[in-house]
């Protein structure tokens, strides 16, 4: 008994002293939900933009068709199956609309902020400093991204989960034993994981959080408790590969052409790069390419980044005694980010992205919020500067998320946009503002932009299937076939390509040819009506009048136009 007392006084000793204030703190983590949804209700308007968000959704088989099966399937290279059932409730209450996609995504980011504040309101022991950042986390334009675009769901809702998991981890933390709150946690990190795979780096923000606690993170029992978390990360990691492979995605550490050391200098320079666009996000691309000069090298920036931060870490080390929320907030931030700095490519269409930085964001936010803190303590003549700080940047950045959101209106003025600030992104730029056009109809402009995709990066695989299909409107049916085989070669299960290509044998006459491609998509796709149709008349064309019939007949009996 003497010995379980002694644990406790010792946990108590560690853990945050608490500070009191229960009125005001009441409407906190409601100020700070409320105000993240109603920013991002603004966006409420918005449709979906021609990246991903159609295939995550309504295009996918997953959402379309939703059973428990989802939990077999894989989608973009991805096993997410609790975000496609949000997008397939979502899709199920709204008929499809952008609306209900994007109220699911403001509603889980508003959930994320009250869970941000209940989060640090245990780490930090001060419920004004948690405010400071679930505020920070609701407003800041780098999470525009993450809740804006419909087919990052998965950010705002792996986080939820890993929000929980972290909080039911701190409560944890104060138990003798591996109580609910461990079970709890375990049990919401294995709901994050099936929601995204990034979340995979829970167990580093779980040492993170003991070093917070002042608890020793590699002590015996810490290992311990921590090993199913990192049995779970690494078997969830090892899957995401799988996944990505399956679905044709470059995966690996020289991916892209860059080297080992390339990809250092790419790391070290991400670091600094969200660091600054954390502070000053201005610029905010849906891309930020790593372009090299035209010898082949790096600008002087990338060669300078190792030693800027490596500077940068060793103050923040040296510091940890004076200013341990800076050293905190800057563990926390790492153990979030690590996973997602571009060592290595597991098949995501960029390196670095402003939604990679969702949760990890909020070690620097806690550091913002630790300033007053620091300077009452250490230098109080600058506590006023420091609250003015704090006062102006989420002033600017509640606007300048305001005009964000705005840049999600449609896929033309997104890709515009991000053209401005962070230029073509190696063709990438045309082939997604051509999708755009074609959507709006004007095939002229969006064949200009396949084209011109294709001569400056002829490894941009889907630009051959939406200019093959174009190409075939325009009765240009060799070229199509061209860029139709071109596509088929990489992914040789679209049952649509297949049917697209079998028309346009059908339109140069090779009946044969296209009797299979139809099969094919049959075969891949058995409720595909319009294959029936066609597949019926191409039968009649070669003599099976009684197979045409026969196709003909299920095409009327599954009732498609």
């Amino acid at each position: 008994m003497a010995k379980q007392i002694s644990k406790k006084t010792s946990s108590a000793k560690n853990a945050p002293k608490v500070k009191t204030n229960a009125a005001p703190e009441r409407w906190m983590p409601w100020v700070a939900a409320g105000l993240a949804f109603l920013l991002f209700a603004t966006g409420f308007g918005n449709p979906m933009v021609a990246m991903d968000d159609h295939s995550a959704t309504v295009d996918n088989p997953a959402v379309k068709n939703f059973s428990l099966a989802v939990f077999t399937q894989f989608n973009l290279g991805m096993y997410a199956p609790l975000t496609w059932m949000g997008y397939a409730m979502a899709n199920a209450l709204g008929d499809g609309k952008a609306l209900w996609f994007h109220l699911f995504s403001a509603l889980a980011h508003a959930a994320n902020a009250f869970l941000v504040f209940r989060l640090f309101r245990r780490l930090e022991g001060d419920a004004t400093v948690a405010f400071l950042i679930a505020l920070f986390f609701a407003i800041h334009p780098m999470q525009v991204e993450a809740v804006s675009w419909i087919a990052a769901f998965s950010t705002p809702l792996f986080a939820l989960f890993s929000l929980l998991a972290l909080d039911a981890y701190v409560r944890h933390t104060r138990e003798e034993t591996l109580g609910k709150n461990y079970w709890l946690a375990l049990g919401f990190f294995v709901l994050a994981c099936l929601s995204k795979s990034a979340a995979v780096a829970l167990p580093l923000s779980l040492l993170a959080v003991d070093l917070w606690l002042k608890r020793p993170p590699f002590s015996r029992q810490s290992l311990l408790e921590k090993a199913p978390f990192f049995a779970l990360a690494l078997g969830f990691g090892l899957f995401t590969f799988y996944t990505r492979a399956q679905a044709g995605h470059d995966v690996g550490a020289l991916a892209g052409g860059f080297s080992i050391a390339d990809r250092a200098l790419m790391a070290c320079h991400t670091l600094l790069f969200y660091w600054t666009k954390l502070i000053a996000p201005f610029g905010l691309s849906i891309w930020y390419p790593f372009e090299k000069t035209a010898s082949g090298g790096w600008p002087w920036t990338y060669y300078a980044a190792p030693v800027v931060l490596a500077g940068l870490l060793w103050w923040v080390w040296r510091s940890r005694e004076q200013a341990p929320f800076v050293f905190r907030g800057v563990l926390f931030y790492l153990a979030n980010i690590l996973f997602a700095l571009p060592f290595y490519t597991i098949g995501t269409f960029e390196l670095r992205s402003d939604r990679y930085n969702y949760l990890a964001c909020l070690g620097i936010f806690a550091m913002l919020a630790g300033l007053p803190g620091f300077f009452r303590e250490k230098k109080p003549a600058q506590v006023g500067a420091a609250w003015a700080l704090l006062i102006v940047l989420p002033l600017i950045w509640f606007v300048t998320s305001w005009l964000r959101i705005r840049d999600w209106r449609d896929t033309v003025t997104l890709i515009e946009k991000a053209m401005a600030a962070q230029g073509d992104n190696f063709g990438k730029a045309y082939l997604w503002r051509g999708m755009a056009l074609g959507d709006r109809g004007e095939g002229r402009k969006a064949l200009e932009d396949f084209n011109k995709a294709i001569s400056m990066n002829p490894d941009l695989i889907e630009a051959y299937k939406y200019r093959g299909g174009l190409l075939g409107m325009a009765q240009q049916f060799d070229a199509s076939l061209a860029d139709l085989n071109k596509y088929l070669e990489k992914y040789p299960n679209e049952p649509d390509i297949y049917y697209n290509r079998a028309l346009t044998y059908v339109n140069l006459n090779r009946y044969q040819e296209a009797l299979a491609d139809l099969n094919k998509a049959l075969e891949l796709a058995p409720d595909f009506t319009r294959a029936y149709r066609a597949r019926g008349n191409v039968r009649k064309q070669l003599g099976d009048e009684a197979g045409g019939e026969e196709d003909l007949k299920k095409f009327e009996g599954m009732g498609q136009k």
